[in-house]
């Protein structure tokens, strides 16, 4: 098992540097072609942080037997929750994004906050 993690403050700049450490991680392992959608869950799942949490956050990537989990975690209580975007929907579409790319994801109450994950399978 391999991981890497990333601490960031929330601001948006932790977005680009959580998809620059996800592209290099995936390339780092030999899986560039999953690169594409593990940055696409990663960008997601850190910017619901830095806008919906508001709070320190942690990204987590490790490389399991069949695939890479993805996990952030936050301080916040609240739970996120799939909504399907109208076409014409500039935001909501975070959530539903991670849906298409993942194999599996869901969020989980820790102590201090939360974890958001998501599984893509290799």
């Amino acid at each position: 098992m391999t991981e890497t993690t990333l601490r960031a403050a929330p601001q948006t700049e932790a977005v680009e540097l959580a998809r620059r450490l996800a592209a290099r991680t995936m390339r780092t392992w030999s899986l560039i072609a999953y690169e594409e959608p593990v940055t696409a869950i990663v960008a997601e799942l850190v910017a619901n942080a830095v806008r919906h949490a508001g709070t320190p956050l942690e990204l987590r990537l490790e490389r399991r037997p069949g695939g890479v989990r993805v996990e952030v975690r936050d301080r916040a209580a609240g739970m996120p929750r799939l909504t399907i975007p109208a076409p014409e929907d500039e935001e909501h579409r975070g959530l539903f994004i991670v849906d298409r790319f993942a194999a599996a994801w869901g969020a989980e109450p820790v102590s201090g906050g939360k974890v958001v994950w998501a599984e893509v399978t290799t």
